[in-house]
């Protein structure tokens, strides 16, 4: 039973039916109350109702008669004397609405007051007559104001309908509050995950629905992703120390080699091999370090890479190409900034060795979302690979050879940094000329 009140679609149902079952009660009272027009009698009347049946008892012909005189006819009202078999004896023309009236109410400990169209009809009153016991009603005109006023001492209709609205309103946000509550704090929680943080603690809800299972299931799945990152870059990290060793010796056995014996051509590809493998491992490593040591950061766009513009500015100069970089220096990001600024890099030095003459940054904001673009000048890529060149160790078919091609790991890297940021990086040939890779971060 527990189990069963703690299911979520049992307490929406619940929830629900109850608001249907107060809405339908409020409903069904107020029609009604519109249709019947029936109160409990107010004091003036039921003090009327009582002089009315003393003046009978002491002279009932006079105040019986049909002919009883106009302002007490007018004061009291018409009279209808209801014997114990619940028979009017003293009249013989009686409404339907006082017909209903009577059948109704016979209980003098709780006398009535209803509106039958341009009449008010009040009731009963005990009355004694010749030792005979009766019950006396009243019937008697009113005006629109005295119908309007009688109303008012029943329950409003508009009082009845504020409370259906209230009561209603006030289960739909206790239901609302007890779903969205726990998921606001599971969605703050996932998001900065999102971001990195994956030793956040998710909320503890401690509740048997699906909600409080959603919760459960949330921190085993950040805690198994945590384990596996933390796997996984720690057997990057020894894979590359491990390789290290072996290529050490490698590059001393070369070095041997070239001392005593003829350098060959194929000594020479061994020595270029080696190279590149050790230009892999010290990335992997680098890589490695970063994700390992990232940690979250606030700090302004001229921080950021202000160091990075001032290194490519040099190795374009180097190379008698130019470089610029037009950004707002002052735009605050919150980054790890090591793996950002490393993305950067080497999305710039990319498109420094591929640009004829000039490569330009730039940064705008749009939509809280930072986006940084390298465009070079250079002869672009083939649409089919702009997808590919930032899958690791591939290389585009422009960059084959060995001797620049590199190692295919540069725009890998940058893919992942930018990813962890939350962001998205993709490459397009400009409509003009050269490659334009854009770099897109969501600013928190």
């Amino acid at each position: 039973m527990k189990r069963l009140i703690n299911n979520l679609f049992v307490k929406i149902f619940i929830s629900f039916w109850m608001i249907l079952l107060v809405t339908a009660f409020v409903s069904i009272n107020l029609s009604r109350m519109l249709s019947e027009d029936n109160f409990k009698a107010p004091k003036w009347a039921v003090k009327n109702l009582h002089e009315f049946a003393l003046r009978i008892e002491r002279n009932p012909e006079r105040m019986l008669s049909p002919r009883l005189e106009p302002h007490l006819k007018s004061r009291f009202g018409k009279p209808f004397i209801v014997n114990s078999e619940g028979e009017v004896v003293n009249r013989e023309n009686i409404s339907r609405g006082m017909r209903r009236f009577l059948v109704n109410h016979d209980n003098i400990e709780d006398p009535r007051i209803m509106l039958d169209k341009k009449h008010i009809l009040i009731g009963p009153q005990a009355l004694t007559i010749d030792n005979q016991r009766y019950l006396l009603y009243v019937e008697r005109r009113s005006n629109p104001e005295q119908l309007h006023a009688i109303r008012n001492f029943g329950v409003s209709p508009w009082f009845l309908s504020l409370v259906a609205v209230g009561l209603s309103l006030a289960l739909c946000f206790l239901l609302t509050r007890h779903i969205v509550r726990p998921l606001k704090k599971l969605q703050s929680a996932a998001n900065k995950v999102s971001l990195g943080y994956l030793d956040t603690p998710l909320p503890e809800i401690n509740r048997g629905d699906e909600i409080g299972q959603l919760s459960d299931s949330l921190q085993r799945m950040v805690d198994t992703l945590n384990q596996a990152i933390s796997n996984q870059q720690r057997l990057l990290s020894d894979i590359s120390h491990e390789l290290r060793s072996p290529l050490t010796r490698l590059n001393m056995a070369l070095a041997l080699h070239k001392k005593r014996q003829q350098v060959t051509p194929e000594v020479e590809r061994i020595e270029r091999e080696s190279q590149r493998l050790a230009e892999m491992i010290d990335a992997l490593l680098s890589l490695s370090r970063m994700q390992v040591n990232a940690k979250q950061q606030k700090m302004t766009l001229q921080e950021l890479i202000e160091d990075l513009v001032s290194d490519c500015e040099f190795e374009a100069e180097q190379l008698n190409k130019q470089f610029s970089a037009n950004y707002p220096q002052q735009l605050s990001v919150i980054c790890y900034p090591e793996l950002l600024a490393s993305a950067l890099e080497n999305v710039c030095r990319n498109a420094l060795k591929y640009a004829d003459r000039k490569v330009k940054l730039s940064a705008s904001v749009q939509d809280n979302l930072l986006t940084l673009i390298v465009r070079d000048d250079g002869p672009g890529l083939p649409d089919d690979e702009l997808n590919s060149i930032f899958r690791p160790f591939y290389r585009s078919g422009e960059a084959r050879d060995r001797d620049s091609g590199g190692v295919g790991l540069g725009l890998a890297i940058a893919e992942s940094a930018i990813r962890q940021h939350g962001g998205s990086i993709s490459a397009s040939n400009h409509s003009r000329k050269g490659l334009e890779v854009s770099l897109r971060l969501p600013l928190q």
